[in-house]
């Protein structure tokens, strides 16, 4: 399973946040002289829903100061979409310098107003940590909690995780996080692949699940399929050991090159192929196996 990353977060809040302002424009008023006069008021939906317009020039001159301004308008005004946009502008995703400190206080005021993709992302900042906000695992659970609770699909495969491992307070519960990976397994979205992986990982060990090799397979046929390079390698030396399937030369050389694509080259010495069956199948899938990360200390 792939460790998560900032790039994966902000990818996600890239198609969250769009959505966020269309749906602010289509609830605006439908005009610009309306928007404008909204704005000047003081109405923080109209400022969000004008701002987004100068963001993208949709009926106005492109201007992202003066979208920048307005958004800056709602977010104090405690307008949730604007507070994590202005959180997105300070992680440098408009190309302007980055300030981690204001980022993570806007992401603070929309994660606390209910604002589910600044959840998501306020997850993944305690999870990584950055050079101003200490990892703290129990944060980033009770953020991803908050966001599964409201439908998020990427907090709800990270909530797989957290009880596969236990980090940050999370009760260690191999059945509950097969729950979770099998809830979001067929998803669409990015994630769905690395639950489809951990489902092929908990069939073939048996944990949390009844082993099972033919349903370990298909998982991680499908994981493969869905692009998850970890489970493209893993299915390719399968191909390679005939291990749960029947031995196919030229098939293992396909999925090992595809889990290149994209990635790191890595080798592909025998001593730690993965076997859907034996004694030792913990220790030999252990290195496709995430590092729990350490517990921050107080």
């Amino acid at each position: 399973m792939e460790r998560p990353s900032a790039l994966r977060s902000l990818l996600a809040g890239a198609a969250l946040v769009a959505a966020c302002a269309a749906q602010a424009r289509a609830a605006a008023p439908a005009t610009l002289e309306a928007l404008q006069a909204g704005a000047q008021r003081g109405d923080a939906e109209a400022q969000f829903a004008l701002g987004s317009r100068y963001a993208t020039g949709e009926g106005v001159a492109l201007d992202r100061g003066q979208a920048r301004n307005l958004f800056m308008q709602a977010a104090l005004a405690g307008h949730a979409a604007a507070a994590y946009t202005m959180a997105r502008h300070h992680r440098g995703l408009s190309g302007e310098a980055v300030d981690l400190e204001a980022a993570q206080a806007y992401l603070l005021q929309a994660a606390n107003r209910g604002h589910v993709p600044a959840q998501v992302d306020l997850g993944y900042v305690y999870f990584n940590g950055n050079a101003k906000v200490a990892k703290d695992l129990a944060a980033a659970h009770r953020w991803f909690r908050a966001a599964a609770d409201q439908g998020a699909v990427a907090a709800q495969c990270m909530l797989g995780d957290f009880h596969q491992h236990g980090w940050g307070g999370a009760a260690k519960d191999s059945r509950q996080a097969v729950r979770w990976y099998r809830s979001t397994a067929k998803a669409d979205a990015p994630c769905a692949s690395n639950s489809q992986y951990a489902l092929y990982r908990a069939h073939a060990t048996g944990q949390g699940v009844r082993k099972d090799v033919r349903a370990a397979f298909e998982w991680l046929q499908q994981a493969a399929e869905a692009g998850n390079p970890t489970a493209q390698r893993a299915l390719g030396r399968a191909y390679a050991r005939g291990e749960g399937v029947t031995r196919d030369p030229a098939l293992a050389r396909v999925w090992l090159r595809k889990s290149r694509e994209g990635v790191a080259p890595h080798d592909d010495h025998e001593h730690d192929l993965p076997s859907l069956a034996g004694p030792l199948l913990f220790q030999k899938l252990a290195p496709f196996s995430p590092a729990a990360p350490q517990e921050p200390r107080p």
